[in-house]
């Protein structure tokens, strides 16, 4: 009877947590039918060598903390880590985040922001009047911790601002993750639901804005005996048609025999590949590793069709030089525009004992 009991319960947690999936599916937005998609850029270097996200690999790496909350744990106390992009043109990135041990796990509180650079101001007839910047910033904090070193759960929540001239908006969402580590520490899984949330203030239509909301889960896998470790990921379980809003999206059309219509066919190869990212790493002990990955839909949805060029492809370095980790990364969006990432992380601990 005992086992019959906890059967029940299990069965209603995973019921519950389908109910949730599905609920907050319906919720969901892609692409420009959200506001705050900054969230979505990839904020570390790592990240974005991993094809912008790293969702499955966990790693004593406060860089993956932004990407799955549960990755904040203990081992991480006293780390620090400081992003910059050159995103595109003149728009800059970055992130600074720090984690401390709290009980059984660890706090961390971080800074994300996105500038546009400067604009001029000027009159109807043309005349200057002045410059005036803009951007986007969140504040994180979160907690995390790991439960037999296997199990892993963390959350994260955001207070973002953002700034456009004389436009002011502000939101709060949170991210949810869980991670799993294998006991000899090849494989790895991950899931996050990231940007469940809404705006603080009402447009000039009178509504409430949605965060770009996102349920994504990974997995990778270390060779042993060998310097190669393969990652895989799931982008948007929320949304299966990411092609239907591309106006490239290219898919056979089905007839409806009874009233003649014809209608797009979503369940496509094309539909499957916009939801994948691979990469490889290439590790050489704990001071060095390569990494190369490719998004499916990035490419898909940003290269030229004449020429494609290597968009939609990433590639990084990390490397170690005594207490200090410098990570390198550069990810091809179209075939005139890439991002540069540079990181730099530490643990403060070795360089003061006693904090």
């Amino acid at each position: 009877m005992k086992r019959n009991s906890v059967l029940k319960r299990k069965l209603r947690f995973y019921t519950l947590l389908l109910l949730l999936v599905s609920t907050l599916s319906t919720y969901c937005q892609i692409g420009g039918s959200s506001a705050y998609n900054f969230l979505n850029i990839p904020v570390s270097a790592r990240s974005s060598s991993l094809g912008g996200s790293s969702i499955g690999f966990k790693d004593s790496d406060i860089n993956l903390v932004y990407d799955n909350p549960s990755n904040l744990d203990s081992s991480l106390h006293n780390h620090f880590s400081a992003n910059y992009t050159n995103y595109i043109s003149d728009v800059n990135a970055g992130t600074f985040y720090y984690a401390r041990k709290f009980k059984k796990g660890a706090v961390g509180i971080g800074m994300q922001f996105l500038g546009y650079g400067k604009f001029e101001q000027r009159e109807a007839n043309g005349d200057l009047t002045g410059e005036f910047k803009s951007g986007d910033y969140a504040l994180n904090v979160g907690y995390g911790r790991s439960f037999k070193s296997v199990f892993s759960v963390g959350a994260n929540v955001k207070l973002i601002y953002s700034n456009y001239f004389n436009y002011y908006s502000a939101a709060t969402a949170l991210d949810l993750g869980a991670g799993y580590k294998g006991k000899k520490g090849f494989f790895t899984a991950g899931l996050a639901l990231r940007n469940m949330g809404t705006s603080l203030k009402k447009n000039e239509s009178g509504s409430f804005e949605p965060l770009p909301f996102e349920i994504n889960m990974g997995i990778s896998q270390r060779v042993p005996n060998s310097p190669f470790r393969f990652h895989l990921q799931y982008g948007n379980l929320q949304k299966w048609d990411l092609g239907s809003n591309d106006p490239n999206y290219k898919a056979k059309t089905k007839e409806d025999t009874k009233t003649g219509e014809t209608t797009v066919k979503k369940f496509t190869l094309d539909n499957l590949s916009r939801h994948i990212t691979l990469g490889t790493d290439l590790v050489f002990g704990e001071k060095f590793f390569l990494t190369v990955a490719y998004n499916f839909g990035r490419r898909t949805q940003l290269a030229f069709s004449q020429r494609k060029g290597l968009a939609g492809f990433s590639g990084g370095i990390g490397i170690k030089i005594k207490r200090f980790r410098f990570n390198y990364s550069y990810a091809q969006y179209t075939l005139g525009g890439g991002s540069n990432h540079i990181g730099i992380t530490t643990n403060f601990g070795e360089f003061f004992r006693k904090i």
